[in-house]
């Protein structure tokens, strides 16, 4: 786009001066020009800005959104010829030739397609990035696929195409290859791959049946079932596919891995082919890789800020573990690869081993293993740690071996990314420990753990709100105000309502409070909750959150996650209507209670003891006398409770499972932050012995049990009354 150009969008009011800047200084203006980059660019009215251009060229605007050419004309004019100078054939008369161009300016380009067409050329102008959809779209259609098609079904071709039967023992290798070679077969698996590349499938599933073998395509994480045809040509089309990533066509009972690579629209796209033998014949599943598609920065990951921070914090020290777990087709890989692009520089020696090297990134030695030859994850792992390493990525732990070799490189001076396929990020921990790492190892290791999943966008073009039943509102208690959205379906998302697909994350970070829980081998569960409280957001947790954005929907959100069992929505809102993790919540909890307190002097007492009813004969006898209690069933649950929630005294009993109470006692007294909270040991224990050790631990009173109400109450008040007097003193020598 000329200067001129420029300055008359900006006087006319089209776009500002801001946008104008914003939009020269992106990389899209570099990559496919000034005018993507401003159709890309938020507040600019597209049409607006389109039809201005139009009137600045002094040509016609044509919007190519339902227009469809005339045949004749695409005969005239070749693919190859549109994609080399960004055109589309319009119409014809009186030998002049009608293209729709995203420049019409181009003399270069009108003066070529004058000499190579032997017309004169009338240029109006269209949208850029439309144009090279409808080249796509015009000259990749469905005519020579439909063409195949009949040929197979009508037995036409030229030839004739006997079945084999599964039953056979063996088959006509040289008949094979040359019907897989024959004309439809290859316009039939040609067209399956072009019609996969245009609606963005990320899978194409070809299953064969007793009369039909049916191709699936999965398309934002779902299968849609796309065509059919007759089962007597399956064995060919197989075949066919199987030439391409060069495998033994002679081979029919067992799976086979191969690669190809396709090029189409100036595009290089990989894909990975991989067989199965079925009941009917060969499963065929190939894997779409498309490079050019592939975003590495962090922001496009979609992480929530605070999980966001520590992700940019623990990929940049220089040891420890980053693990990302998923299934299969998740985005791990995605992941692995942007968090090296991020930290990726020439002062770094970063050295992947991976099955297969799905993507090359410039400056990174990718390794591929290759287990025939011995050359395995463990194996390639010990090499790699004599090439002096900075950053070792290992693309998947699948057994102890690749596990004890990444962890110990992580504890001696290596940062080491990897992948393992488990269904949350406390869950990892475990599964590690299951293939026999040590517990101590894992805690000294780890630095973070990403559990991901994807889930379907909706399409921004025609989302609706959605309108909650009652089941959902009370399952979840959402207050009113709340707004939800569902999926519609247009003609820009096929109308599926859904247009690609957004990751949601679980970022378990390790702190010293996590850390010590994974030396202890403590359950999953406890794992969770702990991590939670530390301000994690569940998979459920962070897909709800961006369906409040309006990202995706509840239904999506549900379909890959379940709600933990303590989600009430109405609890988790901040005052702008985001979510809060739930450490947030209770955070904000206890500062409205201490506002409380504070306001009506009520006091919070803190009772721990592993007997339930003793805590319930402390609570009623203190509450009597306006306490508010707080409970905990071993040491190391009121630890965390103390942590997190402050109280004005603790009760502790004196043996308890997990943490005793002298050893609670004893890490209280070690923080300063609890030097002004009272302590008393009420225990069964009478020796004497017992009562030292707990008053030298830090205990400031110590009584046993049972209960004795008014006594209780006596020495709680005491002390309480004691501390505030010390408080005040203190407050009294720093004023003074």
């Amino acid at each position: 786009m000329l200067l001129k150009q420029q300055r008359e969008l900006v006087q006319t009011g089209v776009v500002t001066e801001a946008q104008l800047s914003e939009a020269l200084e992106s990389p899209e203006a570099k990559k496919s020009g000034l005018l993507f980059a401003l159709l890309q660019t938020p507040g600019v009215d597209e049409k607006v800005l389109l039809q201005t251009l139009a009137r600045t060229y002094k040509v016609p605007y044509l919007d190519l959104s339902n227009f469809k050419p005339d045949p004749k004309l695409l005969d005239v004019c070749s693919e190859a010829l549109c994609l080399e100078y960004g055109f589309v054939p319009i119409d014809s008369h009186d030998g002049n030739l009608v293209i729709a161009m995203g420049d019409p300016l181009n003399y270069t380009a009108l003066d070529a397609l004058r000499f190579k067409l032997g017309r004169q050329i009338r240029p109006i102008f269209a949208r850029p990035d439309l144009i090279q959809r409808k080249v796509r779209e015009y000259y990749q259609g469905e005519e020579s696929f439909d063409a195949a098609m009949s040929e197979l079904e009508g037995g036409g071709g030229g030839f004739d195409v006997e079945a084999v039967s599964h039953e056979q023992e063996t088959a006509n290798l040289d008949e094979l290859r040359k019907g897989a070679e024959d004309s439809p077969i290859i316009k039939l698996v040609n067209g399956v791959v072009v019609k996969a590349l245009k609606s963005g499938s990320s899978d194409i599933h070809i299953e064969p049946g007793e009369q039909h073998s049916v191709v699936r395509l999965r398309v934002d994480g779902r299968l849609r079932p796309s065509l059919k045809f007759p089962s007597n040509v399956h064995s060919l089309v197989a075949s066919r596919i199987k030439i391409m990533a060069k495998l033994d066509i002679s081979n029919t009972r067992t799976p086979q891995d191969g690669r190809a690579r396709v090029r189409m629209w100036d595009k290089n796209y990989d894909m990975r082919i991989s067989t199965l033998p079925a009941m009917y014949g060969e499963k065929v599943v190939i894997r779409i890789l498309d490079k050019s598609g592939l975003s590495l920065k962090l922001e496009a990951l979609g992480f929530e800020k605070t999980a966001d921070a520590r992700v940019r914090e623990c990929i940049t020290r220089p040891t420890g573990a980053v693990l990302v777990t998923g299934p299969t087709g998740s985005g791990k890989t995605t992941t692995l690869y942007s968090f090296l692009h991020h930290i990726n520089d020439p002062e770094t020696n970063m050295i992947t081993v991976e099955d297969p090297v799905e993507f090359q990134i410039k400056g990174i030695n990718q390794v591929q293993i290759n287990p025939k030859a011995g050359m395995t994850f463990a194996a390639a792992l010990r090499s790699i740690l004599r090439q002096d390493p900075d950053v070792v990525m290992v693309g998947e732990i699948r057994d102890e071996e690749t596990a004890e070799i990444a962890l110990h490189a992580a504890q001696t001076g290596h940062l080491v990314l990897s992948t393992l396929h488990t269904n949350d990020a406390p869950s990892t921990v475990t599964r590690l420990r299951e293939m026999g790492i040590d517990s101590t190892l894992l805690a000294s290791s780890l630095n973070l753990i990403v559990a991901q999943r994807l889930v379907r966008r909706l399409c921004p073009s025609c989302k609706v709100e959605d309108e909650l039943d009652a089941e959902t509102i009370e399952r979840f208690d959402v207050p009113e105000g709340v707004t939800l959205y569902k999926p519609k379906g247009c003609e820009r998302c096929m109308n599926v309502g859904y247009r690609g697909r957004i990751g949601v994350h679980e970022v378990l970070y390790i702190n010293d409070r996590l850390r010590e829980m994974v030396a202890r081998s403590v359950s999953d569960r406890d794992l969770l909750l702990a991590a939670r409280e530390e301000g994690m957001f569940t998979l459920f947790e962070d897909g709800f959150a961006k369906a409040l954005k309006g990202l995706t929907s509840l239904k999506e959100v549900l379909r890959m996650a379940t709600p933990p069992e303590d989600f009430h929505l109405r609890d988790r809102l901040d005052e702008e209507g985001n979510l809060l993790s739930l450490g947030g919540s209770l955070r904000r909890r206890e500062q409205e209670r201490r506002q409380v307190s504070q306001s009506t002097g009520e006091r919070t007492i803190l009772v721990v003891d592993d007997s339930s009813s003793v805590r319930q004969v402390v609570k009623f006898v203190l509450a009597a006398e306006g306490f508010q209690i707080l409970q905990a069933e071993d040491g190391q649950q009121a630890w965390d409770m103390i942590q997190r929630t402050k109280p004005d005294m603790v009760i502790s009993d004196f043996d308890m499972p997990n943490m005793s109470g002298p050893e609670l006692i004893q890490r209280i007294r070690q923080q300063g932050a609890f030097n002004d909270m009272p302590v008393m040991l009420l225990t069964s224990h009478k020796e004497e012995e017992a009562e030292v050790l707990g008053l030298e631990t830090g205990a400031d009173d110590y009584i046993g049990k049972p209960v004795e109400p008014l006594k209780l109450q006596a020495r709680v008040k005491k002390m309480l009354a004691m501390y505030d007097r010390i408080r005040v003193a203190s407050q009294g020598d720093l004023n003074g």
